[in-house]
């Protein structure tokens, strides 16, 4: 029986380090030219998302331009290892396995930077400013102002993804001033648009990245100006143990800064289009 035991032990453990994610670390990769990094990611609208059998998106084109930094400023050439999640509409799996990584490992999505995220993992500088849009079925009546919110939208359940910041938002709400409120907690974005698509007594809270996917594959949903929240950052995230920071950081910080250059302006453009580019620029001013 003990045999058995250490056996199953034996077997546990190797699953788990089979399934922990590494890469090279940036001191072994400038001094030998190069470096076999790991590439994850969680599916986030036009930010990230399959083409085929090729990842694309804003999170993509972004990544190339720092593929490209390091081997022109640094002449270090990246191989990258794509890991392909178990589910990548999971946002806890793909969360955890960059928490659990080693050394070269970085997780592309549009993750926002907390101060709690940063006690168990790095994020890259800010590489897009986020807003998160309140929406619901086309047959609610708008949301008069915020702070009415458990009155409008009385009766009604919040249908949240699972590890993010929304249902951090959606358990505040209950707590602060929607006692009444229901959260319905699940594992994808898609599911959270879906629900609410479908049926007027759901309420949603998406990443911008997100609403643009719902407003695509939805017709009965409506986004309520009242709700939205801006001031949220969206980074890239590594392990807490990775020694890549800096080199990121330097990538972010060259020239005036990455996200002010041209190229940047070009690349949010040509993901998300310019009409889009304008709505969000108008929602962060007011």
């Amino acid at each position: 029986m003990k045999n058995l035991i250490l056996l199953i032990a034996i077997i546990f453990i190797s699953v788990n380090l089979q399934a922990q994610l590494t890469g090279d670390t940036w001191k072994s990769a400038k001094a030998n030219g190069s470096a076999d990094v790991t590439l994850t990611y969680n599916y986030s609208g036009k930010f990230i998302y399959k083409d085929g059998n090729e990842l694309d998106g804003l999170c993509i084109k972004i990544w190339d331009e720092f593929a490209k930094y390091v081997s022109t400023e640094h002449n270090v050439n990246l191989n990258v290892n794509y890991h392909q999640p178990n589910d990548a509409i999971d946002f806890t799996e793909f969360y955890n396995s960059v928490k659990n990584a080693k050394g070269g490992v970085f997780g592309l999505a549009d993750v926002t930077i907390t101060d709690a995220r940063k006690k168990e993992i790095q994020f890259s500088p800010s590489f897009f400013s986020n807003v998160s849009i309140l929406l619901t079925n086309k047959a609610v009546k708008d949301l008069s102002n915020f702070n009415n919110i458990a009155n409008d939208f009385s009766g009604m359940t919040i249908i949240v993804q699972k590890g993010t910041t929304h249902e951090k938002r959606a358990k505040e709400l209950k707590n602060s001033q929607f006692p009444s409120l229901k959260i319905e907690i699940v594992n994808s974005f898609e599911a959270c648009y879906q629900k609410v698509n479908e049926n007027p007594n759901y309420f949603t809270y998406l990443d911008f990245s997100s609403y643009l996917t719902a407003i695509e594959n939805t017709n009965n949903i409506k986004r309520h100006p009242a709700g939205d929240k801006t001031g949220e950052e969206f980074g890239f995230i590594m392990p807490k143990n990775s020694d890549w920071g800096n080199v990121m950081t330097a990538f972010f910080n060259h020239n005036g800064g990455f996200t002010n250059s041209t190229e940047y302006k070009k690349i949010v453009a040509e993901t998300l289009g310019t009409h889009v580019v304008a709505m969000l620029n108008s929602i962060n001013k007011n």
